[in-house]
């Protein structure tokens, strides 16, 4: 396939990244009206996203049994066909129940699209500039939060909440279309078995996890519990992956001593992400009294500054490595996130703004880096199941970060507030302790950043660092600052990977 093809395809499956990522936040602005329609509350509410990002992580995990199974072409078209019927379900259902059901439906889309077009980058783009292709699609994933809280606080105000549906149904429907012109497959399917049990294994402990991590500040016992079991499962899960022949999930690439770490990482940044777009919208109309269309608007500017600095993050990726850039985007994170915590409960809508702006540009730094400087220490064999891996790790950070966060918040504000404090000065006092809890986690995540950083694979290196290692498939150096093999074109830099072995070898 011509390069030009290659690149028209990757647009069509940016694009589709576009509205999956545009669809799982275009909620949000929406859940106070939707509160009010099916009288529900918050920490019922919030299933919307928890609910979606859990099924999401089941069929990432599926992922890679469904791209070997069947064709990239019926791949995406099968993905386009669950999102636009999800979207229609969700406009028309009359009650709670269904309501929710149409908006998991809808996750199963979203699932299957992002892991396929993060494969689809793997296995088409050039090596020396896999940093720079992956940071376009983070960017994708960036920009579609970006407009989505705009887009639907503008239908929420002007049409209804129900309208916020339309604009991702029409996206998708255009997509599908430029998808039969444009998609071609790249692999030929194996015929491999789904394993089932490890399906409903994942399904049980991933929900069992995240519903107790919901509990957790209103009633621990069961909240305990529920996590108890949720770990239990997916403990069961993880030994069944090694004991069967065709494992859901391939954890082979975890058992790498830089890969693994890089996951917390992304785990970490994903869960800054995921949770500060449901927060800001409820501190904004909830403490602030904005507008659902003004709480759109307002996330406009830190998500657009995140889109940006992940653009400047993947070059910075591609030319120097992950130090000190992933140290210095998860520092950054947790200085804005202890600024939000200091300006919320004073109401002041500018601080908290510059804060979140500042907060967002760390995840920039951080996300796709960390995402592509796991993914430089595996295989092209083990690329497939890394990208499985950290797209299972990036859905459970999605539904576990809301879950947490929002049970915080709903437990801080609810108490203040039974103390007598004003219910907008409650609201403010919950947002701002939940966003000290994901403080601290991101605080955790630039100490391991700065622990691991110097240990990873960097794409320059000094000429006294190589010594040529001859072999018969070509020419190959061995790095004495980190003992990995690398293979080296015309100039002093490493290309991609084109083996495997103890040593990572690098290749074109």
């Amino acid at each position: 396939m011509g390069n030009r093809n290659n690149l028209a395809m990757l647009a069509v499956l940016y694009g589709s990244a576009f509205v999956a990522a545009f669809n799982e936040n275009t909620i949000n602005v929406a859940l106070i009206s939707i509160m009010g329609e099916f009288a529900v509350d918050a920490n019922t509410a919030q299933w919307l996203v928890t609910g979606y990002m859990i099924v999401t992580a089941i069929v990432v995990t599926v992922s890679a049994f469904l791209t070997k199974r069947l064709r990239l072409r019926t791949l995406f078209l099968t993905a386009a066909g669950f999102l636009t019927l999800g979207l229609v379900a969700a406009m028309l259902a009359p009650t709670w129940p269904l309501f929710l059901a149409a908006r998991l439906v809808q996750a199963v889309g979203t699932g299957i699209f992002i892991p396929v077009m993060m494969s689809t980058v793997l296995a088409v783009a050039p090596r020396t500039r896999m940093g720079t292709y992956l940071s376009i699609g983070g960017c994708m994933i960036t920009f579609g939060p970006a407009f989505a809280p705009v887009v639907s606080g503008l239908m929420v105000t002007t049409l209804g909440w129900r309208s916020i549906f339309l604009p991702p149904a029409a996206l998708i429907v255009v997509l599908a279309f430029l998808g039969v012109a444009l998609i071609r497959n790249i692999a030929e399917p194996e015929k491999i078995k789904l394993d089932g049990i490890s399906v409903v294994l994942s399904a049980v402990g991933l929900t069992s996890f995240a519903f107790g991590l919901s509990l957790v500040m209103t009633s621990p016992a069961v909240a305990a519990a529920a996590i108890a079991l949720g770990l239990v499962v997916m403990g069961v899960f993880v030994m069944r992956q090694g004991r069967i022949p065709n494992p859901l999930l391939n954890l082979e690439p975890m058992c790498n001593r830089l890969f693994a770490p890089m996951c917390a990482l992304v785990v970490v940044a994903m869960m800054t992400t995921f949770s500060m777009s449901m927060l800001l919208p409820l501190y904004f109309e909830g403490a602030l009294g904005t507008t659902a269309l003004a709480a759109g608007a307002l996330l406009l500017a830190p998500i657009l500054v995140n889109a940006v600095t992940s653009l400047v993050g993947g070059r910075i990726m591609d030319k120097r490595g992950s130090w000190p850039l992933l140290p210095a985007g998860f520092a950054v994170i947790t200085v804005g996130q202890l600024a939000v915590c200091l300006c919320a409960p004073a109401l002041s809508l500018a601080g908290v703004l510059v804060a979140s702006v500042i907060v967002y540009a760390g995840v920039g730094l951080a996300l796709s880096p960390s995402q592509t400087a796991g993914l430089q220490t595996l295989s092209p064999e083990q690329n497939p199941h890394g990208v499985t891996i950290l797209n299972t790790f990036i859905q459970i950070a999605a539904a576990v970060g809301p879950s947490l966060f929002i049970g915080v918040l709903s437990s801080v504000a609810g108490s203040v507030e039974a103390a007598g404090t004003a219910a907008a000065l409650a609201q403010a006092e919950g947002f701002s302790v939940a966003v000290a809890a994901a403080c601290a986690i991101a605080a955790a995540g630039t100490l391991t950043a700065l622990a691991l950083c110097p240990q990873a694979p960097t794409s320059r290196r000094g000429a006294n660092d190589w010594r040529a290692d001859g072999g018969s498939s070509g020419r190959w150096w061995h790095c004495r600052r980190d003992g990995y093999l690398r293979q080296h074109d015309a100039h002093p830099r490493p290309c991609g990977h084109s083996s495997t072995s103890p040593d990572l070898r690098f290749g074109i």
